[in-house]
This record gives structure tokens, sequence and C-alpha cells, in this order.
């Protein structure tokens, strides 16, 4: 009788959480513009990950996954998103020079002097700091700033680090263009004239055999013309929704995530400031009458091409990427006024004429709009 009794209590909770509506589907269907979308769901190549949050009878946060199209395997090029976890291991391998004497910190002083192809000095001893470069990567996805920290960490020690923490569908083989000097190599040193940069020698990472969609476009514009060929993305840069979901996940509610970063408490802090930042409230002097870097600049989610922020109340803790037709946003949004608060990441490809490397690409009137009408679907649906 007791197992009878079980198996119904089970069948119960089973029936119960099959008929609970699925948040991502129920989102789709608040918009127009998302139905119309959505249907053609394997032509913008749409991948979404979802969490929301709730606290159990002992208070604990936990996570529920919500999957739209999910699929580790299936490429998309990941653009600025894979500045994020760069960012993350720079903090990390600063750590590792601390913990084997050297004096130096986020806020230290370092120099920058730069290398041709000939091994060259092409500028000496420009001065910065790893907390100027970070948040240079947040407030406008900085290339320069980016391909730094590149040579700072190494491309092999990016790799195996990655991989170690469990994020095996992420690795970076190459820089970030456009950049002036993205073929030169950045050599860097304390200003005790400790040389902190790598100098290892590259081992490119290259697409397993069971990862599809490495073929992008059925033309192909390059030295300006348009062949008839596809660009083909095996030896570029990767990850997976799964594996952005996660590092999010890490940096917001480090306590309970699988995977540890070699982070301190002012780490996450500095991280999770520079993330949630709106570009008037903290841009360097450098960017200020820019009118390319608006009030709400790196934000598709919530605030999508909205120039002037609209609501304040809400924080997206967040890195976009774009290029290549790909548009893509890996987010943590709070409402500390509501306390709301969910995880949300998501790409979305458009490229109507199929041809790759044209720079004509739907950003505008597709991509972006899909990314913040979700977002702010899913936020609305917590509201009420």
């Amino acid at each position: 009788m007791r197992n009878v009794f079980v198996l119904f209590i089970s069948l119960l909770l089973f029936i119960g959480c099959s008929l609970s509506p699925d948040p991502l589907k129920s989102a789709f269907k608040t918009d127009e513009f998302l139905k119309k979308i959505v249907k053609d769901k394997d032509k913008y190549e749409i991948q979404i990950l979802y969490t929301k949050l709730s606290k159990n009878n002992l208070g604990q946060t936990e996570f529920s996954d919500f999957k739209f199209q999910l699929n580790d395997e299936k490429y998309f090029y990941p653009a600025s998103t894979i500045k994020l976890p760069i960012a993350v291991l720079a903090l990390s391998k600063i750590n590792e020079l601390r913990a084997k004497g050297s004096n130096i910190s986020p806020k230290s002083k370092i120099k920058l002097s730069l290398l041709n192809n000939n091994k060259e000095i092409i500028l000496k001893d420009s001065i910065t700091s790893f907390q100027n470069l970070i948040a240079d990567v947040f407030l406008v996805s900085d290339n320069s700033a980016s391909n730094v920290l590149i040579d700072f960490i190494g491309y092999n020690y990016f790799n195996s680090s990655i991989s170690n923490l469990g994020f095996e569908n992420t690795y970076l083989n190459h820089k970030f263009n456009p950049d002036p000097f993205v073929d030169s190599s950045w050599i860097i040193s304390t200003l005790d004239n400790e040389i902190i940069s790598s100098n290892e020698n590259q081992i490119t990472v290259l697409a397993s055999s069971n990862i599809s969609n490495l073929k992008k476009g059925e033309k192909r514009f390059i030295n300006g013309e348009i062949k008839n060929e596809s660009l083909d993305f095996s030896s570029k840069n990767r990850t997976s929704v799964t594996d952005m979901h996660n590092i999010m996940k890490n940096l917001i509610y480090p306590e309970i995530t699988i995977s540890k970063f070699n982070l301190n408490v002012e780490d996450y802090d500095f991280l999770r400031y520079w993330m949630s930042r709106f570009t008037y409230e903290d841009l360097g002097t450098k960017y200020i009458g820019d009118d390319r870097f608006f009030n709400t600049y790196n934000k598709f989610f919530i605030h999508g091409t909205d120039t002037i922020l609209n609501n304040t109340d809400v924080r997206v803790y967040n890195k976009i990427g774009q290029a290549y037709g790909t548009s893509t946003d890996s987010a943590y949004i709070k409402n500390y006024k509501e306390d709301v608060e969910f995880f949300l990441t998501a790409t979305i490809y458009t490229n109507k004429n199929k041809i790759i490397n044209d720079n004509i690409y739907e950003y505008e009137d597709i991509a972006i709009p899909f990314l913040s009408k979700l977002s702010k679907a899913l936020y609305q649906e917590l509201l009420d």
C-alpha cells in the first residue's frame, strides 16, 4: 500500500510539472513580433537558456532552467561575449602571480610595449592598469583592451583553464578586429620591469567533428569582391549558450555553482560592478562626446535599441557579442526594488542576403528587438 501511495504522489508531481507553463513559450505568445520570429526559429538559429530563481523552505536560492532550441554542438560565432571569460581569467592570473610573490593587483600600474611581427618595438612603456582595461571591455567592448588581456594570459592558459573549469565548449584562437595593433604583440610588465605577459607558443584548437553549422553564408565578401563560398569557422573562437550562461551564474552566485574561478571577493565585486554599468555612469573621458556610446550601449536585453535609459530600477549584468550576423547577450537581470531576478542567454542569426562578411545584417530590425522583447516579456511575467 505504501508503494502505491508513493507512486501516486510521484505521478501527481510529474503531472503538475508537465502542466506548468514553459515561461519561454509563454513569453513568445505575449508579442506578435516574437511570435513571427520564433516561427522561423531554424532560419534564425535561435538558442535560448533562461533561469528562474526561487527560495526553498530553508531560504536557499534554487535555479530552474528552461531551454529553447539549445544545442551545444551547433556552432555560433561568440564575437565579444568571449571577452567575459577573458576578463575573468585575467584576474585569475593576477591572483596566481601574487601567490608567487609578484607585487601586482587589478589597480596596479602596468607598462605596455608593442612589438610588430619583426619583434621591433613600435610603442614603448605606455602606462595603464588592468582595472582600466577591464572597464573598457565592459563599457564599450573595446577590442584593443581585450587584445592586451589576451597577450597577458595567453591562448594556452585560457584554453586549458576554461576547460579544466568544466566549460568544454569554449576556446580562444584569435584576437578581435578592428584593432590597428591586432597583428602585433603586447609585452606587459610591472613598474619594477617584471615581464608578466605570456610568451607561450600558441596551440590552435580546432572544432571537433561533431560540431555542426561551422560554415556560414552561401557567399562570402572578401578583398572587395563577393565569392561563391561560405566562411569556415572551424578555427574561429567558440563558446556555447550553456557555457556562457553557467559562467554568468558563477559570477553572480559563486557559492552555489559547481565550477570555481580563482577569484576573491573583491574580484567578484569588481566584475559585477563593471558588467552592470551604463555608459553615462562611468564612461572614461576618452569616450565622452562620442555619440556611438549612448546611455544603454552594450545592453541588448531590456534596453535594446533605446538610446535613452527609461528604467533605472533594472540592472543588467551582461556581456554582448555581435559579428558575422550573430547577435548574442548573456546576462543576470535584477530589479532590486521589486526583488525580481533571472538569468538569460540568447543568440540569434540574421543574414537575409546570405552573404557573410558584407556587414549587411538585420541587427536593428530583427536581432536586437528580438533580444530586447524576449527579455522584457520574461521580466514582465515575473513582475506579474
